[in-house]
């Protein structure tokens, strides 16, 4: 009966330094059991949930610019204050440029027009080609004596920048009077710069009716 007795002492005493050599020890610093066979590969851990990457988002297509038809777009008025200028506020002390010609052009057409007979501000207008010529010699006045015309060319990208600023006065009325093959070769200029926004700011005293053209050579239809 000891002998029996001292075996099963053995066999426990066996058995706890086992379980402290399998378990107790690779708990104690941080590593798992080795429940695997020996000479075998460590399993994998798959994580539970796999992120999902959202797809690349493509560039989206520019809009195509339609092609001028070949007819007149009107340009409207629109509130002094979409442009920060006050009510009221006078023109600017500028002198106009001359007249200019574009040589080389065979015809202009009329890409926008401007018709009016009071002050006011333009809307943006976009002259998509490299140059044009503004027409404003269809102006009438309701006297001789105090008629005033200034129109400021504005960069729309940059509203304090005047582009060019035409004033025609009583003496400008006068001296062109009845002669209105004259005025047209004379009250139009010419700008080099195209591909650009625009926008008028017009001041008008004593005028019935003005009428201004925004022209572009005839080449330019539907370009």
């Amino acid at each position: 009966m000891t002998k029996k007795q001292d075996f099963i002492y053995v066999v426990l005493g066996i058995a706890v330094v086992l379980v402290i050599a399998l378990v107790v020890k690779p708990a104690a610093t941080g590593e798992l059991p080795g429940l695997w066979g020996a000479g075998e590969p460590e399993p994998t851990i798959t994580p539970a949930w796999t992120p999902t990457i959202p797809p690349a988002t493509a560039a989206p297509t520019p809009t195509p610019v339609p092609t001028w038809d070949g007819k007149p777009r009107p340009l409207g008025f629109v509130d002094p204050g979409t442009y920060q200028i006050p009510a009221g506020e006078s023109s600017p002390n500028m002198t106009a440029f001359p007249p200019e010609t574009a040589s080389g052009v065979a015809r202009w057409v009329t890409y926008a027009t401007i018709d009016g007979q009071w002050s006011g501000t333009t809307g943006i207008v976009r002259v998509p080609f490299p140059i044009w010529r503004l027409d404003y010699s269809d102006i009438a006045t309701s006297n001789d004596e105090i008629p005033l015309f200034n129109c400021q060319v504005m960069d729309a990208e940059d509203p304090n920048r005047f582009v060019r600023v035409f004033t025609l006065n009583f003496r400008d009325f006068v001296a062109m009077k009845d002669k209105s093959d004259l005025k047209k070769e004379q009250w139009v200029s010419t700008f080099y710069e195209g591909y650009h926004d625009y926008y008028f700011v017009i001041n008008a005293r004593c005028i019935d009716s003005y009428s201004l053209k925004i022209q572009v050579p005839e080449t330019y239809v539907g370009a």
